[in-house]
């Protein structure tokens, strides 16, 4: 949960881009790096390279100042007016920790609906936005104040998708990326009541959807309401520093995209603060917090989600009452498995993107009008169709044997590949 939101505007950011780099690192990020550093032709305007561990800068020196001093490597978030917001991590932060971050960004600033996000991602960059990602866990790092110029999020309170944190609901780390991001899309990009921003219209239905939460005499806060239950004290603070509507926006997120309905020890969500711990409680119990957010960000999770690639089994993208953490993971459209294993896929009713990893996949669609990512062009394939499965083997030895089923598109670098051309 947010602290004290440190607002320093950050400014000198000279790096214009990601680049590739050329560090040593290991396992999967290591196989990763060694197959987007060789040149891929891509001439099918529908495959999509996605960002990946090349894309971190591992020297911080011209950035300057605390961020050289103190942080180890940095991604940047291009918005569109060319002007940078940054993401930098200390050494202990994993690449698919930041990558993580850069995703979770990104999803905030995709335009939805109404809502033109470039314009949120326009004001970030000019107003200095940064995210600072810390060693070790709030209260409990060893950095300087004097290094947290920035938004932070710490580096025991960012879970990957798949890790053992992840699916084991591991609420000693739970997953703040969520919240601490959209702190800072909320203060540095859409506006405040008392700082307004890119979008007022927006700023304005978040406001009024916070007031509705609390009780309107100030002597039941904390007693009775829709947030901020058994924390009188707290929402005064937060009043006094102007932050009740970016803590509540981040209560109803969390509870939106599933963060919470694993959660055992309390009938709410957020510790037990916001009384809906499901979109389904959102939408019955706060419905003023259920249209903000179901106008501002889509149903789905659309980036490109990175499945650690310590993940045994078979990761499902659908809601298996046996599994709880899939009551995050069936708000993914798309995903990706990392690393060597011959782990297994299976989407949801979305058309998914899906993408294996080196090792021999079973891959599951399901539902919907879905699609398998390979490395390289179409002619490096084996493709057979043998019973109700497809089975590509990658003959450039990148992707191994992979077993589809319920797929309908094969993209390949140079064309996609209906399953109905098969014969």
């Amino acid at each position: 949960m947010k602290k004290i939101l440190i607002k320093i505007i950050c400014a000198a950011l000279l790096c214009t881009g990601c680049t590739a780099n050329n560090s040593s690192v290991s396992g999967a990020i290591h196989e990763e790096e060694n197959n987007t550093k060789k040149h891929i032709e891509v001439s099918n305007p529908n495959y999509k390279e996605y960002i990946s561990t090349k894309d971190i800068i591992r020297d911080t020196s011209k950035l300057g100042g605390v961020y050289k001093k103190y942080y180890s490597k940095y991604i940047q978030y291009v918005a569109p007016n060319g002007k940078t917001i940054t993401i930098a991590a200390q050494d202990k932060v994993t690449d698919e920790q930041i990558l993580k971050a850069y995703n979770q960004l990104s999803f905030y600033l995709e335009d939805f609906g109404q809502y033109k996000k470039g314009e949120v991602a326009n004001k970030m960059a000019e107003n200095g936005a940064v995210l600072v990602m810390p060693n070790g866990a709030d209260g409990e790092s060893n950095i300087s104040e004097r290094a947290l110029q920035g938004q932070p999020l710490y580096q025991m309170e960012v879970v990957t998708v798949g890790s053992k944190w992840y699916t084991e609901n591991d609420y000693e780390h739970r997953d703040a990326a969520y919240e601490e991001i959209l702190h800072m899309v909320h203060d540095y990009g859409i506006g405040l009541e008392s700082n307004p921003g890119a979008l007022p219209n927006l700023q304005k239905e978040i406001y009024k959807a916070m007031k509705n939460s609390l009780p309107k005499n100030k002597n039941d806060w904390g007693k009775k309401g829709l947030w901020g239950l058994g924390s009188k004290d707290w929402l005064i603070e937060l009043e006094k520093e102007g932050s009740l509507e970016q803590e509540y926006l981040a209560s109803v997120v969390d509870s939106y995209y599933g963060l919470w309905a694993p959660y055992t020890e309390n009938k709410g969500g957020m510790w037990g603060i916001y009384t809906s711990k499901t979109r389904e409680d959102i939408k019955k119990n706060d419905p003023m917090g259920y249209k903000v957010v179901s106008e501002f960000l889509p149903s789905y999770i659309t980036y490109m989600a990175r499945v650690d690639s310590e993940f045994s089994g078979t990761f499902k993208m659908y809601y298996d009452e046996k599994e709880p953490y899939t009551h995050k993971s069936k708000y993914l459209k798309n995903a990706r498995l990392l690393g060597n294993k011959n782990t297994g896929l299976i989407g949801n009713s979305e058309d998914n993107v899906l993408i294996g990893n080196s090792g021999n996949n079973k891959i599951d669609g399901r539902e919907g009008m879905d699609t398998v990512q390979f490395t390289g062009d179409s002619v490096d394939y084996e493709i057979i169709k043998k019973d109700n499965n497809i089975i590509v083997k990658d003959k450039m030895n990148r992707d191994g044997e992979d077993t589809l089923t319920g797929i309908e598109v094969l993209r390949f670098t140079d064309k996609d590949i209906s399953i109905s051309e098969i014969q």
